[in-house]
């Protein structure tokens, strides 16, 4: 990013600011007038890319001339997964992708509002005839990333999505303790050897039904390790709750 592009995203970050103590706000992604609750307008709010044609149980998106419904994917229909069901509400297209990269990396955190309102609606619709999770335990960072970085994103979406749902969230009983190396632009192969041992638990879990929180699910192989990690220590319902979901890594 620029340095003019990042000026006008502080002086947009700044506008909204400035806007949402007067009780009125400005969009940031088309500019328009809008209600601060959820930082962007309706019209915005309703167009984000959501998932439409996707696996049933991990919610990998697929084309639609694959997809009818309770379609599953290839891994979903020849392996069994640790985890009970994903809710994700989005695809990892723009502005998603934008938003969440931002997010992670700029410390814009505002931009969760509006993707917090479609995961809160996706768990009420899942949610409906289902017990819901005891606790939800956010995929937590390693010391160092976590110090360089500042917050856990994971963890700031737990924590607005237990606002809503007054579910307790888990912050410190489970760590990594393995920095390795970023999940970015590795193979599906590559990211679970990546993610092979590299979390603990700290407390024990006085749950057997968890939901695990993170910003984005890929190949899976981050939530399925600790899943696992999880499974050992007596948990035995495990739901995957991500923000949004991103297209099949070979």
């Amino acid at each position: 990013m620029g340095k003019l592009s990042q000026l006008t995203e502080i002086a947009q970050v700044n506008l909204w600011l400035f806007f949402a103590q007067h009780k009125f706000a400005m969009c940031f992604l088309c500019f328009e007038r809008c209600s601060p609750a959820h930082g962007v307008c309706d019209n915005c709010l309703i167009n984000l890319p959501t998932l439409k044609t996707c696996c049933e149980k991990c919610r990998e998106p697929l084309p639609l001339k694959q997809w009818s419904e309770g379609t599953l994917c290839k891994r979903c229909q020849t392996s069994a997964r640790p985890f009970q069901s994903c809710i994700s509400p989005l695809r990892y297209h723009f502005p998603v992708s934008t938003m969440l990269q931002r997010v992670k990396y700029n410390r814009r955190l505002l931009y969760l509002r509006p993707l917090a309102v479609h995961m809160v609606n996706s768990l009420q619709e899942h949610y409906c005839d289902r017990p819901w999770p005891e606790a939800l335990i956010p995929v937590p960072l390693h010391w160092w990333k976590m110090r360089k970085r500042g917050f856990n994103q994971a963890g700031v979406i737990a924590s607005k999505l237990s606002a809503h749902t007054h579910i307790p969230v888990l912050h410190r009983h489970v760590r990594r303790i393995s920095y390795g190396i970023s999940q970015q632009g590795l193979s599906a192969k590559q990211r679970q050897k990546n993610m092979k041992d590299v979390f603990s638990v700290k407390k024990d879990i006085p749950h057997r039904h968890v939901a695990i929180v993170d910003d984005v699910m890929t190949t899976g192989a981050t939530v399925e390790e600790l899943c696992k990690v999880l499974k050992k220590h007596g948990v035995q319902t495990i739901d995957i709750w991500c923000l949004a979901r991103t297209p099949p890594v070979s």
